[in-house]
């Protein structure tokens, strides 16, 4: 953002000063939201649903405004979030550990994803913080990550069962599906374990 530095200075004075107000909230612009929106493919950096579909959009400060104003309009700390997961996530935040970052951090070293359950990987502090601070495992992303999957399944048995050159297409199909559509790590973990060329190698 070309004018962060100076929306990052004005927000932190009024946040000493106790005179924050809409004005200097600058990350809700359309342009710097539609932005954030197409970064995270439409998708929630939490939990990797379509936020438009589940929920109102939030942009959301990784470490919260509310302890970091200074980092208010610095570009890596904002990302796009659904509403719950925004909320449940609020201004939680620990230097030592911290909700798992959705840029900096590798999910599935700290999460496993079966099915429409995420489970925490070899007793991740980080990855239990993070599971039951946003509540991954709520209902409707349960429902949500399997009908994904039924999805996803599907394409991979066409696949399966096909020769080239439909073979071929259909395995591109479903790497573009696996990176913008919904719960990218739940799919990449089923592919992953049913044995789906998911970097292009060819098996037989």
């Amino acid at each position: 953002m070309t004018n962060g530095a100076q929306w990052n200075r004005a927000y932190e004075e009024a946040h000493q000063t106790g005179t924050l107000g809409p004005r200097h909230e600058h990350w809700r612009h359309g342009d710097i939201r539609e932005a954030l929106s197409v970064e995270t493919f439409r998708k929630c950096a939490y939990c990797e649903g379509f936020v438009g579909d589940v929920s109102y959009p939030h942009v959301e400060h990784i470490k919260p405004k509310s302890r970091f104003p200074g980092l208010s309009h610095v570009w890596t700390n904002l990302t796009w979030a659904c509403e719950p997961c925004n909320k449940k996530k609020g201004d939680y935040y620990d230097q030592t550990e911290p909700v798992l970052d959705p840029y900096e951090d590798e999910a599935t070293e700290h999460l496993d994803f079966f099915g429409g359950i995420v489970t925490v990987k070899s007793a991740s502090i980080r990855g239990e913080i993070t599971r039951t601070l946003l509540q991954l495992n709520r209902i409707d992303l349960a429902y949500s990550r399997l009908r994904r999957l039924m999805a996803i399944e599907d394409l991979y048995d066409k696949w399966k069962a096909a020769n080239d050159p439909l073979r071929d297409v259909l395995a591109k199909t479903i790497r573009a599906n696996v990176l913008e559509g919904e719960f990218t790590a739940t799919v990449t973990q089923f592919l992953e374990h049913v044995g789906f060329p998911l970097a292009g190698e060819s098996i037989d």
